[in-house]
């Protein structure tokens, strides 16, 4: 066996495991407003969509000009008539790693209960 292989094992992991965390080429930071999914058809995983909420962004301005280099206010706007729900990203968990979630946003979510107790003494 060749140093760069390893052997598989049945037995637990005993000692130190270290992980390194490396960031993908599509890596980025999104602000997230909520999120929509369910259950996928199979029944096995849940579908989540996180998405951040803004006012539509206009698709066109017309304004006036005066005094041949003056831009004004504008005078028509075509734009989305609705609040723009805008998909950053998609996940797939399993139930293991959705417990994993839950727990681990369970026990932030208390810390910061905690903490805005503090601040509103």
């Amino acid at each position: 066996m060749s140093d760069a292989t390893q052997k598989v094992s049945a037995e637990p992991l005993t000692g130190k495991v270290r992980f390194d965390y490396i960031k993908s080429n599509f890596f980025r930071v999104i602000h997230v407003d909520g999120v929509h999914g369910g259950i996928r058809p199979s029944g096995t995983t849940i579908h989540m969509s996180l998405f951040s909420e803004r006012n539509a962004i206009p698709k066109t301005e017309e304004v006036q000009v005066t005094d041949g280099r003056v831009v004004g206010p504008p005078i028509s706007v075509e734009a989305r008539q609705a609040i723009v729900r805008e998909v950053e990203v998609d996940a797939i968990l399993d139930m293991g790693t959705a417990v994993a979630l839950r727990e681990w946003l369970s026990k932030l979510i208390n810390i910061m209960e905690t903490i805005s107790k503090k601040d509103n003494k």
